[in-house]
């Protein structure tokens, strides 16, 4: 949501930037610091992944040209994520945040974040959507990636986002109250309706509002076909405009603990975020059972193809690969989540 007359700062006179202890001193005192694993722990299970999906394409002679590409390309994918948050640290403080990337601190103070954006899975089960980063941008313009693959990510998120969402949510209420247009992005909310893209709908009109999946579906007749499905990854302040959203429409079902925990504004809060933790525990179970169906699946193909045509076979690597990086990537969110 672009800065509304409301959330314009006070004009001041220019001049020189701010000495480093004076932005740290305004981030207040030290909440908490969280950080991805160790490299060579976060390396070891796409390795091993990777060395398997070679190794049983060996194991059943697969030709060197075709195991080695899809080796690397599964090497690839998993690590990718590790490598992109090599030397990333994000220390939580009372009033704003210290990020550390590359030896580089850069301070980022509540007060001065004007929008907030998800960046959410593609990949996602029963327990809906997952976050794999939010994305700060302060007044000035200037983006600030959070990776959420660190220590104790579900207290950093809820941190951040009652910071930054928060406030911005009470200004947002009661300017909409003064009946002023609120914009975000493509989509325009006032007290009458609701403008995607140029078309638009009546509060009134809207049967029923879905949040599901990282997405919101207004559906205006029956709940069949929505009439418009807004990605929670392309609106900015999407916490935000969700709780509008919940207002302002006669009936609305959340369904997904991707906002849930982080909308609420009330002492309910805790104990969602708890049950968000748990839901991705489940989340990453159902992952890994998935990926390891289709593993075996494609391993059984290969077998009995092999056994039965003997130099002749099929070499399903698209299951292979695929069941691989699935359960890799609920073990990842398993070990994430809460232990008893």
């Amino acid at each position: 949501m672009p800065g509304r007359p409301y959330r314009e700062p006070a004009p001041i006179d220019p001049g020189p930037a701010p000495e480093p202890t004076a932005a740290l001193a305004r981030l207040g005192s030290l909440r908490s610091v969280h950080a991805p694993p160790p490299l060579h722990r976060a390396l070891l299970g796409p390795i091993l992944i990777a060395g398997l999906v070679v190794g049983v394409g060996a194991a059943v002679g697969g030709p060197l040209a075709i195991v080695a590409p899809f080796g690397a390309a599964t090497l690839v994918l998993l690590a990718w994520s590790p490598l992109r948050t090599r030397g990333f640290s994000a220390a939580l403080h009372a009033h704003g945040l210290l990020i550390t990337q590359a030896g580089v601190r850069r301070p980022v103070a509540f007060e001065d974040v004007n929008e907030v954006w998800f960046e959410i899975d593609r990949l996602q089960g029963q327990a809906g959507a997952s976050l794999l980063a939010i994305r700060l941008v302060d007044f000035d313009g200037e983006v600030h990636r959070l990776p959420l693959g660190v220590s104790a990510a579900a207290a950093l998120a809820d941190g951040v986002l009652r910071a930054c969402s928060g406030p911005l949510l009470t200004e947002a209420r009661q300017a909409l109250a003064e009946g002023e247009t609120l914009t975000f992005g493509h989509i325009q909310l006032d007290r009458a309706g609701i403008t995607v893209a140029g078309a638009r709908i009546a509060w009134q009109e809207v049967r029923l509002a879905v949040v599901q999946r990282g997405k919101v579906y207004l559906y205006r007749r029956w709940p069949i076909f929505s009439w418009r499905t807004l990605s929670l990854a392309r609106i900015p302040n999407p916490t935000v405009f969700v709780r509008l959203l919940m207002a302002s429409v006669p009936r609305v079902r959340v369904d997904d603990q991707i906002i849930v925990p982080f909308a609420s504004g009330d002492e309910a809060v805790r104990a969602q975020a708890a049950e968000a933790a748990k839901g991705g525990v489940e989340l990453g179970l159902q992952n890994m059972l998935i990926g390891g169906v289709f593993f075996l699946a494609g391993l059984a193909i290969t077998w009995a193809t092999y056994s039965r045509h003997g130099d002749t076979y099929i070499l399903a690597y698209g299951p292979i690969l695929f069941g691989a990086v699935r359960f890799y990537q609920g073990l990842a969110a398993y070990r994430s989540g809460p232990r008893r």
